[in-house]
């Protein structure tokens, strides 16, 4: 596994720009691809994680659904040489465990729709490209750290924690934590531009003088 530093924007970036933490987002090569399917109105959102993964992990891509007049492309997503596997907790979702794991003979296409469960519902029920698709689930684990929206309980994971969840059973714990550790940051400098937390409790990566000054001015 490689890890460099990745010179993207990050959501600090668009949050303040001295809380900017590109420094802070690994590229994390793994066997296991991620395709994440956006829906549209994540686009905007300066809380949506799942870009956020698809900047850490090099083979991982982001496609948006739900743009009018304008369709997914959906070729890759189940590839000869890989198993695809989709993340979406359906009544027929196999858990992502270690003896279901063990049976995975060759590299995975995890694919991870990204939204509302309203919209990730409508859109796994209608997608022709899905069908017949095995849907895989998370086993049961901590409660979320995503404190920037409101869940319906405390087992909801975000897109970010999802996906760091899943590589973390298919491939790589250390990746897993990196990821998780990425979300850290970001819920932290978030919460405390908003108010919410003092610098400190941003005990992962602090918050930068800088950000301080600019906000005591």
């Amino acid at each position: 596994m490689k890890l460099l530093l990745a010179p993207h924007r990050c959501p600090g970036c668009e949050i303040r720009k001295p809380l900017c933490f590109c420094s802070w987002i690994p590229q994390i090569a793994l066997r296991t691809r991620i395709i994440v399917l956006m829906h549209t109105n994540e686009e905007v959102l300066t809380t949506n994680t799942a870009r956020l993964a698809t900047k850490a992990l090099t083979n991982s891509e982001l496609r948006i659904r739900g743009r009018k007049n304008e369709r997914m492309a959906t070729n890759g997503l189940v590839a000869p040489d890989r198993t695809s596997l989709l993340l979406y907790p359906s009544p027929i979702a196999v858990e992502l465990n270690p003896e279901f794991v063990s049976q995975i003979k060759s590299p995975v296409n995890l694919i991870v729709p990204d939204g509302s469960w309203p919209q990730t519902t409508r859109f796994v029920r209608r997608e022709p490209s899905l069908e017949g698709i095995q849907h895989v689930k998370l086993s049961p684990g901590p409660p979320s750290e995503y404190r920037l929206r409101t869940q319906r309980d405390d087992q909801n994971l975000c897109t970010l924690e999802a996906i760091a969840r899943a590589i973390g059973a298919l491939e790589s714990i250390d990746a897993q934590h990196q990821l998780e550790t990425l979300l850290r940051v970001l819920v932290e400098r978030t919460l405390w531009s908003r108010g919410k937390i003092s610098s400190s409790q941003c005990s992962v990566s602090g918050i930068p003088p800088e950000a301080s000054n600019g906000l005591a001015s």
